[in-house]
């Protein structure tokens, strides 16, 4: 078999191409050139130089293959809808148009349970309400959902749609990495004691559910949440995690009062002065950890046979042993 892996030198791109080399596969991977590969070597990856925008990069990418992963995406608290729309909707749509020209036999649409923003709830599932939001990322992640399955209802190409939660693992340089002086200086903290639940999924259950979704025919048509299935807060997480990296565990939390209020200044500031960086906190953090966003993944155990391969405690640990080496080369 034959694979496209969107993103394929990122978190989830590349711990997927490692799982379809593991059983196999072909695999090819869509990369800037500019981009950092560290987390592909080692690994047989026909690397297609290009980017979602880059149609004749696309007409490479896709290109006699199977089953194209699409991991890659605009993933960011900050940013305006305009620029996550531009490679989470319009980059989606030239990759499935590609596609299809291309007859792929299945396009697999990685996007998030931020679809269905944060309203507290426990036990949500695939059907669960998507209220009005004020985050674009989410947002523009409803909008690309809509775009593929419009593709499959058109009878196009088939279509399935993965919603991971919070991913952790080896591999994260996008949020573990940068809390690197906080955790290392004991400078961790919470908001709200941390008691709220997350979706935490690690990336290597998350890999293995996307591929048990992408080939299977029960998938076609269908969504489906990834995570580790556990009903876990941030505070009893981030314990675990200082604990197996081997630092001091948070020492203080903000009230969600105060979280809100600095949040809401710095991104009135932040809007104001036209600053493009992202704010130290941001509105969509704080939305985030101050609400219960915990999900069902019934759906994909019954109709995808999906457990998860390694429990909280073995993810920790492979995640912490990562960070340790990682940190302190």
């Amino acid at each position: 078999m034959r694979a496209l892996v969107t993103g394929a030198n990122g978190f989830v791109g590349a711990a997927l191409c490692r799982l379809l080399l593991d059983k196999g596969w072909h695999v090819k991977g869509l990369v800037r050139k500019t981009s950092d590969l560290s987390l592909l070597e080692g690994m047989n990856v026909e690397k297609v130089y290009g980017s979602l925008h880059d149609k004749e990069s696309l007409k490479t990418a896709t290109d006699s293959v199977d089953v194209v992963f699409h991991a890659a995406a605009k993933v960011s608290d900050w940013g305006t809808l305009e620029d996550f729309r531009k490679v989470n909707v319009e980059g989606t749509r030239n990759l499935i148009e590609s596609s299809v020209e291309s007859r792929a036999g299945r396009f697999v649409y990685i996007s998030s349970v931020a679809v269905h923003n944060f309203t507290g709830a426990k036990n949500m599932n695939e059907n669960s309400p998507q209220f009005k939001t004020r985050h674009a990322y989410c947002q523009s992640k409803r909008e690309a959902e809509a775009l593929v399955l419009q593709y499959q209802k058109n009878r196009l190409i088939d279509v399935t749609i993965i919603r991971p939660g919070d991913i952790y693992g080896p591999g994260d340089r996008t949020s573990l990495l940068k809390m690197q002086k906080m955790l290392k200086n004991g400078m961790m903290g919470l908001i709200g004691g941390g008691r709220k639940l997350g979706a935490f999924t690690y990336v290597e259950n998350l890999v293995h559910g996307i591929f048990l979704a992408g080939t299977k025919k029960e998938g076609i048509g269908k969504t489906y949440v990834i995570t580790d299935g556990v009903e876990m807060t941030w505070r009893e997480y981030f314990l675990k995690l200082t604990k197996a990296i081997g630092v001091p565990g948070p020492r203080f939390s903000l009230s969600p009062f105060l979280a809100w209020g600095i949040s809401y200044s710095l991104d009135f500031l932040y809007k104001a002065l036209r600053i493009k960086t992202r704010p130290p906190l941001t509105v969509y953090l704080v939305d985030h950890l101050t609400h219960d966003f915990h999900f069902s993944i019934e759906k994909a155990k019954n109709e995808l046979g999906y457990e998860p391969v390694f429990s909280v405690d073995e993810a920790v640990s492979r995640t912490a042993q990562w960070f340790n080496e990682v940190t302190n080369n």
